[in-house]
């Protein structure tokens, strides 16, 4: 600060310099901080460690950067930037704003991606690290702290799923490329089926069954709309794919319960309206079982046991919710073995629906892929049926 001819005051954590400029240190990660900052006027803001700033508190703040009166007048305009690795709770949304840049105009109308862009540093743009040693201090680390400290890869916080859209340069769980209209006629297809109204969405998604193997190729959200009309829009959704024979529709058992005076539960008011619908299990330990099993296996070298459809063919747009929602889910600290509650849970609820009902007696031989520790079955010296996979039956 005094090379720059300015005074640090270390009781408000200020810089004051001669021409009448200020400059202000401050932690944000708390509303109270990040708020006494407001009433400011900046022209410029640096963060550091954005990731784990809350996105609201960032939104807030740079919209206090900006230049007026005589500095607009000198062609000086405010900037922001930030520095980060890719981990922490506003990870997902940094990326859709500075990396990706697929904000949609929907959720932020005022956006204009030519204003927001990234620089990407690996550690081998560091001359002066040593790449070995470096490495070697990350033994031990969770896979998703070492994936973002090691590799820059985007990742959140307690990442519960391995979920890869490419390996090795090849389409992996998700695919860009597909035929729909023959998908449809040789596959055995399900829907899944997450109810909500306001302000979560009610959700279905289309799966294409073959075999022991799982493609999920259409999705469609709605908010503020009835059951009824939700029926309707599924069965119109239906006829422009050209799904003709639906084998069942997965749904959470708990709208199969009275809590009205309407004398229909919801799934009554589907099942009227041409809907029919097959309970599952609601049970977010076999919802994080099950997706993380479907993730890790593959039913062929190079080939994973689910895949998800990323283009358009005909009428099917591909599932570009879920495919965002999945690498969002985390484990839940005080359960560990459970998917925790989020904002974007509920395709990877609907799609649990499906693989809780159909994840055993496939037809062919799964290769079992490396699973989490967490994710391993314990072993057992109690023999009923089968020592690492203990039920009970009625």
């Amino acid at each position: 600060m005094e090379l720059l001819g300015g005074t640090f005051h270390s009781t408000d954590y200020i810089c004051h310099y001669p021409n009448g400029s200020k400059l202000f240190l401050s932690y944000v990660g708390h509303e109270s901080d990040a708020m006494n900052l407001l009433s400011a006027e900046f022209i410029a803001a640096y963060f550091d460690e954005l990731s784990v700033i809350p996105w609201e508190f960032f939104i807030k703040l740079q919209a206090s950067v900006r230049a007026s009166g005589h500095l607009k007048d000198q062609g000086i305009k405010g900037v922001v930037r930030a520095a980060t690795n890719p981990l922490g709770e506003s990870t997902a949304t940094l990326m859709d704003y500075f990396v990706t840049q697929t904000v949609d105009p929907e959720d932020d109308p005022e956006y204009d991606k030519r204003e927001w862009s990234s620089i990407r540093m690996d550690m081998e743009d560091n001359p002066h690290l040593d790449l070995d040693d470096y490495k070697k201090r990350f033994a031990g680390m969770p896979e998703h702290v070492r994936k973002a400290w090691l590799f820059g890869e985007y990742t959140e916080e307690g990442a519960l799923f391995s979920f890869y859209p490419a390996k090795e340069g090849k389409p992996y769980h998700v695919i860009n490329d597909l035929d729909v209209d023959s998908l449809v006629s040789k596959a055995r297809i399900f829907r899944v089926y997450d109810h909500g109204y306001r302000p979560d969405p009610a959700y279905c998604a289309w799966i294409a069954h073959l075999g022991n193997r799982y493609i999920v190729f259409h999705e469609k959200l709605w908010f503020e709309t009835i059951a009824s009309d939700i029926a309707a829009d599924i069965l119109k959704e239906d006829l422009e794919l050209g799904v003709t024979n639906v084998i069942s529709t997965l749904c959470d058992p708990s709208i199969d319960i009275h809590t009205g005076t309407e004398m229909r539960t919801i799934k009554g008011v589907f099942e009227h309206c041409g809907v029919p619908m097959d309970n599952s299990i609601n049970n977010r330990e076999l919802f994080a079982a099950q997706v993380h099993t479907a993730l890790a296996e593959e039913v062929e070298p190079g080939i994973p046991r689910i895949q998800f459809f990323s283009g358009r063919s005909g009428r099917a747009h591909g599932v570009p919710y879920m495919i965002k929602a999945l690498p969002l889910q985390r484990y839940n600290p005080k359960k560990p073995m459970a998917m925790a509650d989020h904002q974007h849970d509920h395709p990877v609820v609907a799609l649990a629906y499906f693989l809780i009902s159909h994840s055993a007696n496939e037809r062919n031989p799964i290769r079992q892929v490396k699973l989490k520790p967490w994710m391993r079955p314990k072993g057992s010296n109690i023999w009923v049926l089968g020592k690492n996979n203990v039920r009970k039956e009625d």
